[in-house]
């Protein structure tokens, strides 16, 4: 009876193993045999342009609300600044793909969990250029991988009009973080969501109108 008993744990604990290790992979998708060796996010690459967002942030049961402004600075800069709608700076970063400067940050967001946690999704959103591994379709969209360190990011292209629709930021078996994206255009995205899937943690940006 105990060699039975310990002989289901086993199956068991490999079972668990087995599908908790299973490779990511979207769903309902085919490989695309085009090669492309480049995505360029176009919604904050324009560096004649101020993007000016109000915010809404929900984390761990907080909500903070405000004005969000991104700029790119140079081809490989953007400068993040957020602040309260009265104009009272809550953070201000410069980051790109390898650097990241706090100019200031209200002390009470000043944890290390929030501030790193922000950075990789701003650096994330801003950045441009992306090289591509691979290429999958699937009825609605082509979907472009692309290696983020250890993990990966998917752009969801609409094959309709070529707008950005979803990033999906994923280890190599779950998906970590989710961008959404609504645009009358492909060169600005007007409503953007940004939904942590093992954190609660949620950005919203909605474009303020000049």
């Amino acid at each position: 009876m105990r060699k039975l008993t310990i002989r289901l744990l086993l199956i068991s604990l490999f079972t668990v193993f087995f599908f908790s290790c299973k490779p990511y992979e979207i769903k309902g998708t085919a490989k695309n045999e085009n090669l492309v060796k480049e995505y360029k996010n176009p919604y904050f690459s324009n560096p004649e342009t101020d993007y000016v967002y109000k915010a809404h942030i929900e984390v761990y049961g907080n909500k903070l609300g405000g004005i969000f402004i991104a700029k790119r600075i140079n081809d490989s800069i953007h400068r993040v600044v957020f602040t309260t709608e009265f104009g009272n700076k809550l953070l201000d970063f410069e980051l790109s793909e390898n650097d990241f400067k706090i100019n200031y940050i209200l002390e009470d967001m000043n944890r290390k969990i929030i501030v790193n946690t922000l950075r990789d999704d701003f650096r994330l959103l801003l950045k441009v250029n992306h090289p591509v591994e691979e290429v999958f379709e699937n009825q609605d969209s082509f979907i472009y991988k692309a290696k983020d360190g250890k993990r990966f990011n998917y752009f969801f292209e609409s094959r309709k009009d070529n707008k950005l629709l979803k990033l999906v930021n994923a280890s190599k078996t779950k998906e970590k973080v989710i961008f959404e994206f609504v645009s009358k255009n492909s060169s600005f995205a007007e409503n953007i969501i940004i939904s942590h899937k093992h954190i609660k943690l949620k950005i919203e940006l909605n474009q303020i109108n000049n």
